[in-house]
């Protein structure tokens, strides 16, 4: 079972090896079969959504990752028994926290507003922020920070 690493989640935009953009065999390949998979699906090669631990690889019609995402972080991250390499984030910090954190080590740190939450991308990812800290990662494709 590969281990998850959050600096590589956030940095380099992969989980665990798998990347947006890979098809489900590439996923596999990297993490093995699913934990488990999108409701309602009849199988795991036509689920949308497969789940590792509490984090998310989401599939489009035609096979291939367009999102991995996580939306527990509030309730604590789960690697499905796998390793989990926390990187900086041995607390839920909150954003200007956080921010002060990834460019204390020299990583450019882009400032949004998506969904009324405030949003940090870094790397590869967008770190969500609602009023009690840290609650979502989504890694959808690399685009510069803004």
């Amino acid at each position: 079972m590969t281990g998850f690493s959050l600096k590589e989640l956030i940095v380099d935009g992969h989980l665990g090896g798998a990347r947006v953009g890979m098809d489900r065999a590439a996923v596999r390949g990297h993490l093995g079969p699913p934990d488990e998979w999108g409701i309602g699906a009849v199988a795991v090669d036509c689920a949308a959504i497969w789940r590792y631990g509490n984090f998310e690889i989401h599939f489009a019609e035609d096979d291939l990752c367009w999102m991995i995402f996580n939306d527990h972080v509030q309730d604590g991250l789960d690697a499905g028994g796998r390793g989990l390499d926390p990187w900086i984030f041995t607390d839920r910090f909150d954003h200007d926290t956080t921010a002060t954190k990834l460019r204390a080590l020299g990583l450019e740190v882009g400032v949004l507003v998506e969904w009324e939450m405030r949003v940090l991308q870094v790397g590869g990812a967008k770190l969500f922020f609602d009023e009690e800290g840290w609650a979502v990662i989504e890694v959808q494709a690399r685009s510069p920070a803004r």
